[in-house]
């Protein structure tokens, strides 16, 4: 029997949630537009319904009416918006009671039945889900869910992956998995989502060939998020890996 909490269950449970947020949020575009419009002009004929000699009980009701239609504008695709907040609530729900996490948290691409790859390029259905539905996780708790933003491959060059698109700020963390005769320190120049300042995070990474996995902060325990990463340094990596290898990772949200 599959569980919701099954990595392939969830992806398809993901992609089809991601679908049809992008229906609606594409249907609200011009939806949205045309209600607004037909609102607009309610209140145009209530505003215009009074005039000099329209007593004051009228006047200050038909105000009242008026900031009301108003206030249904204003507010019309903000309530819309979120209408799938309430289903992802729903499966934290069931995370939270069946594995004692919230889905955030239990799919962390650590182990092989907890790896959903949440931006893929292909197929195009697939990817089009996958960022609509981090797009509603991003909407709903002002968070990024776990995936890799980042490849920092043997000829040292950093790759986006293209995760940052709509990104909202995360923490980060450094995933190494190659082998590494002997430690080094990765350092990063990252852009702060709070100022669009710069802090530069030092990260010692130990020799050995396990995977390891580290907080990319600026000072221990620091709980600061980052919009992007805009440079790196690898120092003081050695491997009989080949030329570079020793000093590949990924970058993370956290």
């Amino acid at each position: 029997m599959a569980y919701v909490y099954q990595a392939g269950v969830f992806t398809s449970i993901a992609i089809n949630i991601g679908l049809a947020d992008y229906q609606l949020q594409s249907e609200l575009v011009l939806v949205a537009g045309t209600a607004l419009s037909y609102t607009k002009t309610a209140r145009n004929l209530v505003t215009t319904s009074f005039d000099s000699s329209s007593t004051d009980a009228n006047t200050d009701a038909t105000t009242v009416l008026t900031q009301a239609f108003r206030n249904t504008e204003n507010s019309l695709i903000s309530t819309l918006n979120p209408f799938y907040s309430s289903t992802l609530v729903s499966l934290n729900n069931y995370f939270s009671t069946l594995v004692g996490s919230s889905f955030r948290d239990y799919f962390d691409s650590k182990t092989v039945a907890t790896t959903i790859d949440f931006n893929p390029t292909t197929p195009v259905s697939s990817a089009t889900g996958f960022s609509s539905f981090r797009d509603v996780y991003r909407r709903t708790y002002s968070n990024e869910l776990l995936y890799r933003l980042y490849n920092y491959n043997s000829s040292s060059v950093l790759s986006s992956t293209a995760g940052t698109f709509g990104f909202a700020g995360s923490l980060l963390e450094i995933r190494k998995f190659s082998n590494s005769g002997t430690a080094g320190t990765i350092i990063l120049s990252a852009i702060r989502t709070t100022d669009s300042g710069t802090d530069t995070l030092t990260i010692p990474v130990n020799s050995g060939v396990a995977t390891s996995y580290y907080n990319a902060v600026s000072v221990p325990g620091s709980n600061t998020r980052y919009s992007r990463v805009t440079a790196v340094a690898v120092n003081g990596f050695s491997s009989d890996a080949g030329a570079g290898a020793a000093s590949t990772f990924e970058i993370w949200t956290r």
